[in-house]
Parts: C-alpha cells; structure tokens; sequence
C-alpha cells in the first residue's frame, strides 16, 4: 500500500474517476481501510477503499508534491 498524503491525486481503479486525499487512511476492519477523497470536478467527499486507489503519474502531482500540476482557481472543485 503507498503511503498517500494530503494532496496526492488519484483515481478510482474501477471507474476512472479522479480525486484529491483530504485525510489519512482509515481502518474500518482488519482487512478494509478507507481514504477520504474529493472527487474531481465535483462537489462530492466520499471514502473510497485502499485496495481501489491508484496515484496518479508524478507528472500530475501538484507542484508541492514533486509534480508538475499547478491547480486552477478552486481546485479540486473548479466550479
């Protein structure tokens, strides 16, 4: 399992949808975690399962990250 931080960009391994880590993981068991992720492009917070994320490339991490994305106003929302 990576070590997810605030701010890493992920995606949904079934549904492709991306989102931003807004918490640390969460244990819900002796084998189910959960991670708290705002979904992309949406105003949507949802617990997604360890085993169902995948970080997104270096190239689209934020900057603080070691990435190179630099976020538009409102992100992760932008509305």
């Amino acid at each position: 399992m990576p070590d997810y931080q605030l701010g890493h960009r992920v995606t949904h391994a079934s549904d492709e949808r991306c989102g931003f880590v807004v918490g640390r993981v969460q244990g819900t068991g002796w084998n189910k975690a959960l991670l708290p992720v705002a979904v992309e492009q949406s105003t949507r917070f949802e617990y997604w399962p360890v085993t169902q994320v995948r970080l997104r490339p270096l190239a689209e991490q934020l900057t603080g990250l070691g990435g190179s994305y630099s976020p538009p106003k409102g992100f992760p929302l932008l509305i």
